[in-house]
């Protein structure tokens, strides 16, 4: 079934109708610098270990501290979680997009909204934010389960409403077939499919190219670029060169994704698991190509369950947290709701 939010005319954009995979990875954050999105900066109640910050370097930048804490998912490495609101009902884990973490994933006023009914938790993927490096070599299988074993040491119970917005959909859906025990429900927002890939594999090669450039003049903990004045040190974190390497990992990890590493994507293979899919509703006008070939995948991601419900955000482009983080709230309260019902269908 398919539902249309907000406004009955679907609005489309002729300015910016697709988030490429480039503008995904290092270049997306300049949203942010240009002050489009609010990065989180409240430190959570909870947080009883924070890293200290980091002494001003010799541009004068000062990383921030982090908003939530971090966990030991290895002997030598912890990843950043950060938690708002109630512990009530299952827990609601947010899986961000390609490059982003807490600080600057758009996906704080949508967690904002969800903390007002739910526990909804965002992280930052391994050499992300203020999680430590990943090894060399991780794949988003490795990063799947470094998810799993955050929120073992984290003690956060399952199990979960999965929130995956981009390729975050991928992961989650890996996470799901992983450790299906797990899963609760799932939201796909605007999520990655199997069709989008050659998007993505198209924007790797320039993009890594573009951070080793930057890396290669760049000094530890600055910023490789300039910033206007007032910019928040969050939004310039992203662009420090230990951020940066891990934008790099996460998409050297996309030459790693084959059949064997990809979730399955037959129809029905999660069951009856509840699980709404959020599309844009913002295309080229008429819809192009392009356009037209996200739309299908989004209908394949919606026949994974024979529980679902695929719902177009009118208003939005594909960064749909920033643009209507209600609607992300919205699907996630129904997916709960259904989950309290007797039959558990949405």
């Amino acid at each position: 079934m398919t539902t249309s939010i907000n406004r009955p005319e679907r609005l489309h954009s002729l300015d910016a109708p697709r988030w490429t995979a480039l503008k995904a990875g290092v270049l997306a954050v300049s949203l942010l610098a240009s002050g489009l999105a609010g990065p989180v900066t409240a430190r959570s109640a909870a947080n009883e270990n924070p890293p200290e910050q980091s002494p001003a370097g010799p541009g004068g930048y000062v990383r921030p501290a982090a908003p939530g804490q971090l966990f030991e998912v290895a002997a030598d490495r912890r990843l950043h979680l950060f938690c708002k609101g109630e512990n009530v009902g299952p827990a609601v884990i947010f899986e961000a997009g390609l490059s982003q973490f807490t600080a600057n994933s758009t996906l704080a006023a949508a967690q904002n909204a969800i903390a007002g009914f739910a526990r909804v938790c965002t992280y930052d993927r391994a050499g992300m934010g203020w999680s430590d490096p990943a090894p060399e070599g991780w794949t988003y299988p490795d990063r799947t389960r470094d998810l799993h074993a955050l929120l073992q040491t984290a003690e956060v119970e399952g199990p979960y409403v999965l929130v995956g917005h981009s390729l975050g959909g991928l992961l989650i859906r890996a996470f799901a077939n992983t450790y299906p025990d797990q899963v609760a429900g799932l939201v796909l927002v605007d999520a990655t499919s199997e069709r989008n890939l050659p998007e993505f594999e198209a924007a790797r090669d320039s993009t890594v190219s573009q951070i080793d450039a930057a890396i290669a003049v760049s000094q530890p903990g600055v910023p490789v670029i300039g910033m206007p004045a007032g910019t928040s040190a969050e939004v310039q974190m992203a662009f420090t060169p230990e951020v940066l390497r891990g934008v790099k990992a996460e998409f050297e990890a996309l030459a790693l994704l084959d059949a064997a590493t990809l979730p399955p994507v037959a129809p029905g293979v999660l069951g009856d698991v509840p699980l709404i899919v959020v599309r844009r509703g913002r295309t080229m006008s008429p819809p192009n190509a392009a356009d037209l070939n996200h739309q299908q995948g989004q209908e394949d991601l919606a026949a994974l369950s024979s529980n679902s419900v695929l719902i177009v955000a009118e208003n939005s482009g594909h960064v749909i947290p920033l643009d209507e983080p209600q609607v992300v709230a919205d699907a996630v309260r129904r997916v709960l709701a259904a989950l309290n019902s007797p039959e558990r269908r949405l």
